[in-house]
């Protein structure tokens, strides 16, 4: 028997590696059994715990077992060598096997007549054996965490790792099986043909070759090759790294480059490559921000050769960004990834909100930035709060329907638990009766009409009161200027005008009486459900008609002695008056036809 000490030790080594997973390590003996040029390889996970139902099967070891080239005495010499450069040719790094005492306590390897244990407490140890193996089999013992397998996930996976290796070999009619197996039963056969027809585009990047290989029409993702195995797929890239693919164009790529192969990292589970390219850059290294652009213009040729207008689907979807966002035009200026118009409006939105952080911090103010931003700013949020105004008079039009409740109309035009302390027009709707009141947004609680109003709560009854929405500028007395008073009935219930028009009144009188000589104006609505007997009644009490476009009026009627003006209404009618208002308010901003 004789050992071989690698220069640093070996528990150093494995505490240096950053965390992997079992997974990872399979590919690793995997990818050695195919670089020692086998053909068959098996994968038998053993497990010996009881088969009960609902039970997990937690996997004892694993055999990994190959009819490739065995341990040699090249190679065997290789192995006892940290960092190796034995296999550097294929992207090697010199230290995959140190990747197995992260997972696994012990590890045995038997080859031709060679026994070779791996642990992380001792050196390599290499045996002669009298038995002579045929083939080569590594034993992974003692798992130092728990896990499971879920078979047909685990053959996906192990299919898309190997995928560019398969590609490879398939252009070289070369056949390699791969079976799976539950102690020694097999599961399933990954066969290296058995992948899609891939096709190859030549290209270059500065002055390194990159080889795209591509299939079309298949689920969007790319993988990232080094010595002819995968990577890292772009979907497991971080964020600032990844490739954004054009929405219109489904494609699986690979990409394989004499670049990447240098730049991958020691676990080969991701590359040494910076997000973008270092300022101060004498080597030429190129960074993901210039690989993924060369990624991109390579897809659009492929795109356009195969009839797919990338550019014009791009305006297309831009252009129906912007009519259905049309606040954020001046985030939405272009489409180079084709994103579709949700993919365009989540990205500008972002933008908008980093906009008015700048801006909510006192630092920025004298930035050369800040008048550029706070007009685009200001100019996008009052075109946000006239677009969200007309989403709100489309919600107020789906409300006429009979079962319409009256909570839903209530927190239509005022949501309930204001606050005097933060004024927020955006949760303020009484602009749909009158733009006049966009700043009242303060509701009146019965506790808060109590003591404001007095004499109301005195002469009328909880249940009428509860009917009640009363909105105002301000909760403090000296500062109220108006009071809005809407009564809040469903809209397919009859009301009789001249009921309706006693209690509004009545209401009126009561609030103007609390207040002594300060009196207030008074602004009541009440909705009715519009008949010819309604409108004449109405018209015979002198009301005066606002026509509005169909069939649907207004009628008001000012009242001296309680300073108050009545509005009896549909909410027909104040859906089509207040969407009038607010396409003048698109004219001004020069939103003509942006709303239909």
């Amino acid at each position: 028997m004789n050992s071989g000490t690698v220069v640093a030790s070996i528990e150093t080594i494995v505490n240096d590696l950053k965390p992997v997973t079992w997974r990872q390590v399979l590919y690793e003996a995997v990818t050695n059994a195919l670089q020692a040029n086998a053909t068959e390889i098996k994968i038998n996970f053993i497990q010996n715990s009881l088969d009960l139902e609902d039970t997990p099967k937690y996997i004892d070891s694993v055999m990994v077992e190959d009819n490739g080239d065995g341990f040699n005495e090249k190679n065997t010499k290789s192995f006892r060598e940290y960092r190796s450069t034995y296999k550097k040719y294929l992207g090697c790094k010199g230290i995959g096997r140190f990747l197995f005492l992260k997972v696994f306590d012990k590890v045995k390897i038997e080859s031709f007549d060679k026994s070779i244990e791996f642990v992380i407490n001792n050196d390599i140890e290499v045996s002669k054996t009298s038995k002579e193996f045929k083939r080569t089999t590594l034993k992974f013992l003692n798992p130092k965490d728990s896990f499971t397998v879920e078979y047909q996930t685990f053959k996906d996976d192990l299919k898309n790792y190997f995928l560019a290796y398969f590609k490879l070999l398939k252009d070289e009619n070369r056949l390699i099986k791969i079976s799976i197996c539950e102690n020694e039963k097999v599961y399933s056969i990954v066969e290296s043909d058995d992948i899609p027809d891939f096709k190859d585009k030549d290209f270059m990047i500065g002055e390194h070759e990159f080889k795209l290989s591509y299939i079309l029409d298949f689920n969007a993702d790319g993988y990232y090759c080094a010595g002819n195995r995968v990577v890292i797929k772009n979907s497991e890239l971080e964020s600032n790294k990844k490739f954004r693919f054009f929405k219109d164009v489904n494609i699986l790529y690979l990409l394989s480059s004499p670049y990447l192969d240098s730049s991958a990292n020691d676990t080969r589970d991701d590359f040494n490559i910076y997000p973008k390219k270092k300022q101060q850059d004498l080597l030429h290294n190129l960074s993901w921000q210039e690989i993924q652009n060369g990624v991109k213009e390579q897809i659009k040729i492929i795109a356009k050769d195969n009839n797919i207008e990338i550019d014009k689907l791009a305006e297309e979807h831009l252009k129906e960004a912007i009519k259905e966002s049309p606040f954020l035009v001046y985030y939405l200026r272009k489409n180079e990834l084709g994103e579709d118009s949700k993919g365009l409006q989540k990205q500008a939105k972002k933008l908008f909100e980093k906009d008015k952080q700048f801006l909510r911090d006192n630092k920025n103010e004298t930035h050369e930035k800040y008048k550029e931003k706070l007009a685009i700013v200001t100019q996008s949020e009052l075109t946000e709060y006239i677009y969200d105004r007309q989403k709100k008079i489309d919600l107020l039009k789906k409300l006429t329907d009979e079962k319409a409740l009256e909570k839903e109309i209530h927190n239509l035009f005022m949501q309930q638990g204001t606050s005097d302390k933060k004024e927020d027009y955006r949760t303020n709707n009484l602009w749909l009766f009158d733009d006049r009141f966009m700043t009242y947004d303060k509701i009146f609680s019965e506790a808060q009409i109590k003591d404001i109003f007095p004499n109301l709560i005195a002469n009328t009854k909880r249940p009428d009161i509860l009917s009640l929405s009363i909105v105002s500028n301000s909760y403090n007395q000296e500062e109220i200027t108006d009071i809005v008073i809407i009564e809040l009935k469903r809209p397919n219930e009859d009301i009789d005008p001249s009921g309706a028009e006693t209690q509004l009144l009545r209401y009126s009188r009561y609030i103007n009486e609390s207040r002594a000589n300060n009196k207030i104006r008074i602004w009541t609505y009440a909705f009715l459900k519009f008949n010819e007997e309604t409108e004449f009644d109405l018209d015979n009490r002198s009301y005066n008609k606002i026509p509005i476009q169909g069939e649907y009026p207004i009628y008001y009627k000012y009242y001296e002695k309680p300073n108050t003006i009545i509005n009896f209404l549909d909410y027909r009618a104040m859906a089509i008056d207040a969407n009038n208002r607010n396409k003048t308010f698109m004219k001004i901003l020069g939103g003509i036809g942006v709303f239909k």
